[in-house]
């Protein structure tokens, strides 16, 4: 049940998001991860997005928000399933509909087709017919007789009991015993097949057909998805048969190559460490998990994929693999790291640029570059490094025999170039001329793709060492080699920026959170207040104060509204602005931070256009050095809004389709930065007045309560609004 408070979003809620809202109760939600207690209107707890002794984290729920005054996060209950879950704007939504029985049609458009209705009610049957397989299995591994073998193996691999129901393991019995289960529980033989539960065997020789378990004699590891429901399930061969794992077939809910086994248990750990370490093995991950190496993920099938990273970078930048010490897993490793590489972000970093010899004092580069300072290139956001284990232990076997070690391994990883020198050089007779040739055609182009010069060169450095070579010729290939690769990279097509993007903004263009952050108390605080003094004083007939309490509670609920929707229309506003006059953008942007945004459509529509402006600027600059003739990309409006989630490419286009209509957008002759750096200014002291007012009401609570070290926390922050709105006002003034 929601609570009351929550009717002031809309009395009529048309969006799926809305419809959300209205469902689903933000203080039972966050409670159930943040521990909360009653403070005045609110409740307050311990900020789980950063270290604090006195809670600083508040949540509203008259107006379905939340904010830390500590780390000045804040939003509704989407940006906290973001930020908690490590989840993106599409990921939460999917989340929260499913949690609130929302159904979200594709167009949304208000119409469903037979198709997508039949598609959603697959994947709740799927989901429910993967539980009852769980349940089944786990059941049989800790009862049946048949399972003892299985209990001994994972005993034997050193699986305590905590283990075995945390990751909820399975046992598969021969036979055809879990089809006729599935089956007596309702599921169709349809069904089973298609989920790759069962079978059909076709007679032969006088034996005759029928179903039989996909699964068999088998150890299972349910598989889950990051919401931590079972999508699929692992099975490892306990009696010398092939192939020695088996996986579920893909389906609606399952695609290996974007699932990450143990993802959904380590997530807290990979962003409290600020690293995830990728191991090989369903026991790996299991076992290191036990060690308390809880940040741990396996790959399905040893392959890391760009769907991996993609969800790993939303946590963090720092990834170790430590995959099997042999011919196989250091392949895999290379593999990983070409992976990793290709998908992490990229960021612009200034590098110097010699002053080239026929530049002339006041003459100007035709791309405005100043010459003789810094150009800008390209790196990889991240940090890949690899742990290398002893020879013929798994990961499993090595922490079992040396915590210690294992733990030593993680945090001194080597770092990749390293790791690739050693491995790219092995079986090469290095002292051979062709053995050091193949050996700098195999490593001089990775080392290329390091970007800070100093690190390069101390790369260069070692290989020199390596292959017992001159440092100073290795470092002149090395800069033929990066001139090479640039040369390649500028003779191919100039990229469409909006489609180039389209695929990393599915996944993080909504990876922070998506803020909505209401007013608390602006109007009912003091109308709450002065009822319970008139109360108090007994004057009026009760009649009469209920007609007067009525009206109070009308007008604030009206105040409410009117100016939820005035700060709406505003964030919509700005957001048409930057779609429609992308030279504004730069001014939008300086004043504004998602956070400001207080619908969760308008603040992700902010993040993405931050994610596609920064990366257009950065192709902008890598190729700057093109002719002055070529097309360099440019930010492409209808491209953009193609990209985005369907709940948000609507808002995108009725931001537009305000800003165009006829004295809704910018006045004929006027400059759109300035309208824009206006209209920014004016959301900014909106923004900063909700945040004081809700200071106001809980310092009222505060005081009530004689809560000192509250208070003191909440003056704090008050001062810190107020140099805030200082700063805003004299910007305003000096701009005009």
């Amino acid at each position: 049940m929601a609570t009351d408070g929550h009717s002031t979003f809309s009395s009529t809620p048309q969006t799926p998001i809305e419809r959300i809202k209205q469902k689903l109760d933000i203080v039972e939600e966050i409670g159930a991860v943040v521990t909360l207690r009653k403070s005045g209107k609110a409740f307050k707890g311990l900020c789980p997005f950063h270290g604090e002794r006195t809670p600083s984290f508040y949540v509203f729920p008259e107006t379905g928000t939340w904010r830390c005054f500590g780390c000045n996060e804040g939003g509704d209950i989407f940006s906290f399933v973001e930020k908690q879950q490590g989840f993106d704007f599409a990921e939460a939504l999917s989340m929260l509909a499913e949690r609130a029985g929302v159904t979200l049609e594709r167009s949304y458009g208000g119409i469903t087709t037979a198709e997508e209705a039949a598609e959603t009610a697959t994947r709740k049957r799927l989901r429910a017919l993967n539980e009852s397989a769980a349940i089944w299995f786990h059941h049989q591994l800790l009862q049946a007789s048949e399972a003892q073998y299985a209990r001994t193996y994972l005993e034997s691999r050193g699986v305590n009991n905590e283990s075995l129901a945390l990751w909820r393991l399975g046992f598969a019995p021969d036979g055809d015993a879990l089809t006729r289960y599935l089956m007596s529980q309702g599921y169709t033989q349809k069904e089973l097949v298609e989920a790759g539960f069962t079978r059909e065997r076709e007679p032969n020789n006088g034996r005759p057909g029928g179903l039989y378990d996909y699964f068999r004699n088998r150890l299972i590891f349910p598989i889950r998805d990051a919401r931590g429901q079972t999508i699929a399930f692992g099975g490892r061969d306990l009696a010398g048969g092939t192939p020695k794992y088996l996986n579920s077939p893909q389906s609606l809910l399952f695609d290996k190559s974007a699932t990450l086994y143990g993802f959904d248990l380590a997530r807290d750990a990979i962003k409290r460490n600020d690293r995830v370490v990728i191991v090989e093995g369903y026991m790996d991950a299991i076992v290191t998990h036990q060690y308390g190496t809880r940040n741990v993920v396996a790959c399905i099938g040893s392959a890391i994929t760009e769907k991996h990273i993609r969800q790993i970078k939303k946590l963090t930048r720092r990834v170790t693999l430590a995959l099997d010490p042999d011919a196989a897993g250091e392949s895999a490793a290379a593999r990983g790291i070409v992976v990793a590489q290709q998908a992490f972000d990229r960021v612009a970093v200034p590098v110097p640029v010699p002053m080239a010899p026929s530049h002339r004092p006041g003459a100007q580069n035709r791309r405005n570059v100043p010459q003789g300072m810094v150009r800008f290139e390209e790196q990889v956001d991240a940090e890949i490094t690899v742990a290398r284990l002893p020879a013929h232990e798994d990961p499993d076997e090595f922490v079992r025999r040396d915590p210690d070690g294992w733990r030593h391994a993680i945090t001194e990883a080597q770092p990749l170039i390293d790791f690739l020198i050693d491995t790219q050089t092995a079986g090469l007779a290095l002292d051979t001329p062709q053995g050091k040739l193949e050996a700098r055609r195999r490593l001089l182009p990775v080392i290329a793709q390091v970007r800070d010069r100093t690190l390069a060169d101390d790369y260069v450095g070692r290989l020199a060492q390596k292959l017992r070579l001159d440092k100073i010729d290795l470092r002149r290939d090395l800069s033929a080699t990066r001139q090479r690769l640039d040369r390649e990279a500028q003779a191919r097509p100039p990229l469409q920026t909006s489609a180039h993007a389209a695929q990393a903004k599915q996944a993080t263009h909504d990876s922070d959170d998506t803020s909505s952050v209401e007013n608390a108390d602006t109007v009912g605080g003091k109308s709450y207040e002065a009822r319970q003094e008139r109360s108090e004083r007994g004057g009026g007939s009760s009649a009469a104060i209920g007609a007067i309490e009525e009206v109070h509670a009308r007008r604030a609920s009206l105040a409410g509204q009117l100016a939820q929707s005035a700060e709406h229309a505003l964030e919509t506003y700005c957001v048409g602005l930057a779609l429609a006059y992308p030279v504004a953008w730069g001014d939008l942007q300086a004043i504004l931070e998602p956070a400001d945004f207080t619908s969760a459509e308008t603040r992700a529509i902010f993040v993405a256009l931050a994610d596609e402006m920064e990366a257009i600027t950065v192709l902008q600059q890598d190729l700057s050095d093109l002719p002055a003739d070529a097309d360099l990309p440019t930010f492409d409006p209808a491209a953009f809004e193609a990209a985005l989630h369907p709940a948000l490419a609507e808002v995108a286009a009725q931001a537009q389709e305000q800003v165009a209509t006829e004295g809704g957008g910018v006045p004929e002759g006027a400059d759109p930065t300035h309208v824009a750096r206006d209209a920014a200014y004016r959301l900014k002291r909106m923004r900063l007045k909700a945040q004081m007012a809700e200071l106001d009401a809980l310092q009222r609570d505060a005081e009530q309560s004689h809560d000192a070290d509250t208070l003191r926390a909440l003056l704090i922050q008050k001062q810190r609004l107020l140099t805030q709105r200082r700063t805003i006002d004299a910007a305003s003034a000096l701009f005009g």
